[in-house]
Order: C-alpha cells, then sequence, then structure tokens
C-alpha cells in the first residue's frame, strides 16, 4: 500500500489502545476526534482555512509524520483542544489523502501540557508542538511525534 507500511491499521471509536491512556487523555482524544470528523476530508479542512506547510515529513529509521496542514491564525501561545493548529494526512492505497493525526503548536513561553502530556521542542525555535495520532494506529503511542508504520513514497 504506497504511503503506508503493509498491515497498519486505522483506528475505530472503539479500539483498545485507548485503554492505554488516562481518563484525561481519552477525553482528549474524543474531543480530537469529534472536531476534526469533518477534516477527515483533505477538501474540508482546506475551505476551513488549512494549508499545506510540509510535504511528506519522513525519519529514516524512525517513521513517517505524513504532510502537515496548518491554520495560520490559531498558530499563538494558547492550546485549544477545539482548535488543533495542524492536520496531518497520508495517501491511503489509492492516492486520496487521509487525516492520520493532529498537532499542536504553540509559541508559549513555557512547554505547554496538555491531559498531562507535555509537549516536544517544536520544528521552530521558541516553538513547541505535540501529535496526537487520532486517526491511525501509532505502535509508539497516542503522542509519539513519528509513526513506524508508516513512510513517504519516494
Amino acid at each position: 500500500m504506497p504511503g503506508t507500511a503493509a498491515g497498519s491499521s486505522v483506528l475505530h471509536d472503539d479500539d483498545d489502545d485507548d485503554s492505554k491512556l488516562t481518563s484525561q487523555q481519552r477525553d482528549l482524544v474524543e474531543t480530537l476526534r469529534d472536531v476534526t470528523e469533518d477534516y477527515r476530508s483533505l477538501d474540508e479542512a482546506m475551505e476551513d482555512g488549512y494549508k499545506k506547510v510540509t510535504g511528506c515529513v519522513e525519519k529514516a529509521g524512525v517513521g513517517a509524520m505524513g504532510f502537515h496542514y496548518a491554520k495560520n491564525s490559531l498558530i499563538d501561545a494558547k492550546t485549544d483542544a477545539h482548535h488543533p493548529e495542524i492536520l496531518v494526512y497520508m495517501p491511503n492505497r489509492h492516492g486520496r489523502y487521509k487525516l492520520v493525526a493532529v498537532e499542536f503548536l504553540s509559541t508559549a513561553k513555557k512547554r505547554p501540557v496538555i491531559a498531562g502530556v507535555k509537549f516536544d521542542n517544536g520544528p521552530f525555535p521558541k516553538t513547541f508542538a505535540l501529535h496526537a495520532w487520532v486517526w491511525r494506529e501509532n505502535p509508539d503511542g497516542m503522542f509519539a511525534a513519528y509513526n513506524p508504520d508508516l513512510k513517504c513514497r519516494k
């Protein structure tokens, strides 16, 4: 399957992987799934102002993140689960882009925490970021930066 490793699977709302999360983290994931349901269609996300900001991001030996689409008006020091700054997509076997994760991007002065999860250093100076793999299973965990089951097309 282009864009994904064989055997990878898509998360569903009743997936057991959520049982590894705290109740606060499960609530966050549920909120993120609710607010991004319409964005599973890339066209809907683009109509709402999300724009492509990266090609497919991959790190050799670690996995991929995917294609990032950001809504610049949301990027600030605040973290709001109802308004994720970045949506992350990967093409399925038919080449259609599917939402796999959301990413919070913050310009806060101190490292943010949401649902007990600390943000990583961000992709730009003085930024912090956190991925949430709400639409794609990630064997490295819901909040890992990269997904080892994904790889970018060459």
